[in-house]
């Protein structure tokens, strides 16, 4: 009896570890089946870069392993009680990794184009991705290691986004953040994303777009027009602009570097770089006429193929009834692919002489000028050794006031700097033209979106970036601004002032500056020291809005 007793015990433990070995191996298997779940819903995440698929998987792994650490802790149980039947902790994990690509991918939409940014603008679209998913710029909530917030570390003013801009900032635009319209090897139109589309704070210039145009020597833009005012800046080069105007006539007017000159929407236009060596550059800001901020070009004949001509829209029988000829003749000029494709068109020199033969810029009576305005015809409204400033409005040129927009001009002497100061109401498109530098603002916006305490005073956050030729930056009224030449070049930078009705702008620092115009008793009130010791520190500068600039160490300009 008792040798068959110790059998039966001998016996119920082994049925025992099998049973405990069974539901072991059913619970690993479990497990396993889990994970692979969770890292197939990763792989199968759509509009996200492969480098952020592997990171998914990466933290399914992580949290396999964490739960499989609990359990040989004996937290097996307390394991199960959360879970629930299947991998419910696994869909949780997989949940929180999927939404914040979501946000990724959504907020990287909004940088490149809008919704269309992806298919769009792939470039950019990748280059924002890459950004935000690198590993240098911190760790994002639920991926492990460090914990800390976007808002935290936009806080420090420090999470930086591609060299020297910072992420949350939405004043600075790149080169991604540019659209080409038109491309060939004579020329191309490049187009900036919507304002709004960047942010909401844009809202107030959300009909405004920046282009660039740039065509090679002795090339020939063929007729076009576009539902938007136009205001062109000649950056480099030289040329002709045609224009049919509205009493159907042709006006030709020669261009140089430094004019500025509008083209009204729906005017017919066409242009040639007349110069046998050297690119001609135009840079555009447009104003929309139909849908805010949304622009169209319209050409007649002479694209890729007859689907780029407006006029195989049409049905044969509208045009052969509106040109009052058969379909053959019409198929000759609207529906043949030509020889040379596209808007941009290589000229002969007898051909560009004939287009540049005759400029009909000429002065109405009553001084009001008709064709382009050179920039340099006036001297700069200021000028030192650190730089200079040219400046254009409607009294100089009345066809800025339909578009309610003024022109300027920053020349900034190598290792010198422009300001700080700020405009009364204009908000102002900064497009480098030339050189290498950097620009500071202080911004009460981003002060907000970062949580900032209530206050006694508002509180401002420092906006900086390293601008270089192509880079666009929006400066909004009342923000006071710095603009910075390296120590290496000169750096130009063209600015369009936007609602630029009675605009003014204030120096806040050296001659002239806001504060000196304060009186006495104001000053003691602001700063609680007598006024003599307070104009002795903003009355020393006495050059005026241009100084030499401050002594950066490091790689500020690389």
């Amino acid at each position: 009896m008792e040798v068959k007793g110790r059998i039966c015990l001998v016996l119920s433990l082994f049925v025992a570890v099998c049973l405990v070995s069974a539901t072991v191996s059913l619970a690993r298997s479990e497990r396993d089946r889990e994970l692979g779940i969770c890292k197939l819903k990763c792989e199968e995440l759509r509009g996200v870069e492969q480098d952020e698929k592997l990171s998914c998987k990466q933290s399914c792994e992580k949290y396999h392993q964490e739960k499989q650490k609990r359990e040989r802790e004996g937290g097996q149980e307390r394991e199960r009680g959360h879970s629930g039947a299947g991998g419910g902790q696994y869909d949780i994990v997989f949940a929180n990794i999927e939404r914040e690509l979501r946000e990724m991918v959504g907020k990287c939409h909004q940088s490149c184009q809008g919704s269309k940014g992806e298919q769009e603008n792939p470039e950019c679209f990748r280059t924002c991705m890459e950004q935000y998913g690198r590993p240098e710029q911190g760790k994002r909530r639920g991926r492990g290691g460090d914990d800390t917030s976007m808002s935290q570390k936009s806080r420090k003013g420090e999470r930086e986004y591609g060299k020297g801009q910072q992420l949350n900032n939405p004043y600075v635009f790149e080169d991604h953040h540019f659209t080409t319209k038109i491309e060939s090897e004579q020329g191309s139109v490049r187009v900036l994303q919507k304002f709004t589309d960047r942010s909401e704070l844009f809202q107030g210039i959300g009909k405004y777009r920046v282009a660039i145009l740039e065509a090679q020597p002795q090339t020939f833009i063929i007729p076009n027009h576009w539902d938007a005012d136009a205001l062109f800046f000649v950056a480099n080069g030289e040329g002709t602009i045609s224009l049919i105007n509205t009493e159907n006539s042709l006006e030709n007017h020669n261009i140089k570097r430094g004019d500025i000159f509008r083209v009204p929407a729906g005017i017919n236009a066409y242009l040639i770089n007349r110069h046998n060596n050297e690119k001609l550059v135009l840079v555009k800001i447009l104003h929309s006429i139909s849908v805010p901020g949304e622009l169209q070009t319209f050409v007649g004949v002479g694209g890729d193929n007859p689907e780029s001509s407006f006029f195989n829209a049409f049905s044969n029988e509208v045009l052969q009834a509106a040109f009052d000829m058969d379909r053959d003749s019409l198929e000759k000029l609207f529906g043949q692919k030509k020889q040379q494709q596209g808007m941009f068109k290589k000229a002969t020199e007898e051909q560009i002489r004939a287009l540049s033969g005759k400029d009909e810029t000429r002065t109405w009576p009553f001084g009001e000028r008709k064709g382009p305005y050179n920039i340099y015809k006036e001297k700069p409204s200021v000028q030192n050794e650190h730089g200079n400033l040219h400046e254009v409005d409607s009294k100089d040129f009345s066809d800025l006031r339909d578009m309610n927009v003024a022109f300027s001009l920053f020349n900034i002497t190598q290792g010198s700097m422009a300001g700080p100061f700020y405009n009364t109401k204009t908000t102002t498109v900064l497009v480098v033209a030339d050189g290498v530098g950097l620009f500071e603002m202080a911004c009460p916006h981003l002060s907000e979106q970062t949580g900032r305490n209530i206050e006694t005073l508002p509180g401002y956050e420092k906006v900086n970036s390293q601008i270089r030729r192509g880079t666009v930056v929006v400066i909004p009224a009342g923000h006071p601004v710095v603009l910075e030449a390296s120590g290496e070049q000169n750096l130009e930078v063209i600015g369009f002032g936007l609602n630029s009705d009675r605009n003014e702008w204030f120096p806040l620092a050296g001659r002239d500056n806001v504060m000196s115009q304060w009186e006495d008793e104001a000053m003691e009130l602001t700063f609680g020291i007598p006024a003599n010791e307070v104009q002795k520190v903003i009355e020393k500068q006495k050059k005026k809005l241009f100084f030499k600039g401050p002594v950066r160490r490091g790689r500020a300009f690389a």
